[in-house]
């Protein structure tokens, strides 16, 4: 009997993480990190992105070349390459094709003509030092909802399960000796358990006998065998690199043995590599004044959370609210930093705040609609899979011990009045909540917007230079009974 060791390594939602600062390592020493892998074992050592990367704002053009150096092996989506459109992901998944790198996404079809994304493949198998391996590629079911409404229009998802179901033995009859399921599929754990969609995908199909499993979306590092299968997550930004360990028996042609580990990118000892570095430079060298040029401060930190109020949300709401003064102001909490660090403020603080330069838009809801947007959010369904809201213009409290539908105690105007539920209330949101992002379709859609020709970042930046100072706004405008029910915020 003969034993190969065969070294996955794996990623999700890097988002163009090119430049070293306070959150990320960087890509060059992100590359490194990956060769401190590679260089002992070159043969049987593949590298695979589970996606969330074809978006970056200050150098989108360079995102699938930065892919391409990093020596990666096979892409699948995640649901925010979506983000900007059937032609931007085309064109796109274009670049990462004539830099050689294999793009999988088997249940994201069009829907005019059933056909996958133009230049993606339900699968892929290879070889690499004398193994076949077979990758198939799915994406998160839910990302219809995850992303701007007329951006995935002309797309749908169909279900992960029968294109397991199919693909998987399609790809052992090509000969794939190792069977890797690349997903960008969320899901949670603790100590003891795991829940989510990749482990409720998983367990559908368990019998087809995946070796490993890797999945992404959501941050938190993971890398357990589960039943027999090598799981794996985490990433966001280069930060950690999930390395799953697989033992093939090269007389038997099975796997014999898996294990995993995540490798710490960010607080371990990984230099630059130079000819990434002169990347970088050329990449990231032209918006430098971006990050550079000081135009205020924080004097704290300035926190989120996903679930509660927190002291970044309500900033974010704020930020919009003394810029156009309606009734109200709201945005998902999704979309929020964890931190807005104390110090110097520049430019690319905005993103610090929010990681999306949304396009701003306008309408009116009725005291009515705004009461239903709140019991729609914590509908645990909802909930479960957005987490909560920021707002500004009224103070709410919830009864997260009432069941959903009913969970709202009241909503109150800054003079202390209840919210009239016939009146017209003045609303600012995103693009992506306007279109009915984080599942609350069934209230933004029901009226129409305007948009206001701004985008988030410019307004986050002219915030900070009319005041100079960033604080911790005062909590209070959030009031809970309870925890909602169906948490899953990682922080």
């Amino acid at each position: 009997m003969s034993i190969v060791k065969i070294d996955i390594l794996n990623h999700a939602d890097y988002g163009a993480a090119f430049r070293e600062d306070y959150e990320v390592p960087g890509i060059s020493r992100f590359y490194t990190a990956i060769e401190s892998v590679r260089k002992n074992n070159p043969e049987h050592t593949l590298l695979l992105d589970a996606g969330d990367n074809f978006k970056s704002w200050l150098w989108h053009e360079n995102v699938q070349e930065g892919i391409a150096l990093l020596k990666t092996d096979v892409y699948e989506y995640g649901n925010h390459d979506f983000d900007w459109g059937q032609e931007n992901i085309e064109v796109s998944t274009q670049r990462l094709l004539d830099l050689g790198v294999p793009i999988v996404c088997s249940n994201v079809v069009e829907k005019a003509t059933g056909n996958l994304v133009k230049g993606a493949r339900p699968y892929v198998v290879f070889e690499k030092g004398g193994i076949k391996y077979g990758v198939l590629g799915l994406i998160t079911e839910y990302t219809p909802y995850m992303v701007t409404y007329k951006y995935f229009l002309p797309y749908k998802i169909i279900d992960s399960v029968e294109c397991a179901r199919k693909y998987i033995p399609m790809m052992r009859e090509e000969g794939a000796e190792v069977i890797i399921v690349l997903t960008h599929y969320p899901f949670y754990f603790t100590e003891t358990d795991e829940s989510g969609e990749l482990i409720d995908i998983l367990d559908q199909i368990i019998d087809l006998k995946p070796d490993c499993m890797i999945g992404g979306h959501i941050p938190g590092d993971y890398a357990r065998v589960y039943k027999d299968v090598i799981v794996t997550k985490g990433g966001f930004g280069g930060v950690s690199l999930p390395h799953a360990i697989l033992y093939f028996d090269t007389e038997t042609r099975k796997v014999v043995g898996r294990e995993g580990e995540v490798i710490d990118v960010k607080g371990g000892d990984f230099e630059k590599d130079p000819e990434v570095d002169k990347f970088v430079e050329r990449v990231v060298g032209p918006k430098e004044y971006y990050f550079s040029e000081v135009i205020g401060e924080a004097v704290e930190d300035i926190p989120s959370r996903l679930d509660f109020e927190s002291p970044m949300a309500d900033l974010m709401a704020d930020i919009i609210m003394d810029k156009y003064h309606t009734d109200f102001v709201y945005f998902n909490n999704t979309s929020l930093g964890r931190v807005l660090p104390k110090g110097e403020l520049t430019r690319s603080s905005a993103m610090d705040i929010t990681g999306f330069n949304d396009p701003l838009y306008q309408s009116k809801y009725t005291g009515q609609k705004i009461w239903d947007l709140f019991e729609l959010v914590h509908d645990p369904d909802v909930f479960g899979n957005n987490g909560n809201i920021s707002f500004a213009g009224f103070t709410v409290k919830m009864d997260h011990t009432k069941p959903k539908g009913s969970k709202v105690v009241y909503i109150r105007e800054p003079n202390g009045n209840d919210i009239d539920l016939n009146k017209e209330y003045t609303v600012t949101s995103s693009e992506y909540m306007s279109s009915g992002g984080n599942g609350t379709r069934a209230v933004a859609q029901s009226v129409q917007w305007q948009e206001t020709g701004d985008r988030m970042f410019d307004i986050i930046s002219e915030y900070i230079i009319k005041y100079r100072q960033l604080r911790c706004p005062e909590l209070g405008r959030y009031i809970f009974i309870g925890k909602p029910e169906n948490d899953n915020s990682p922080w």
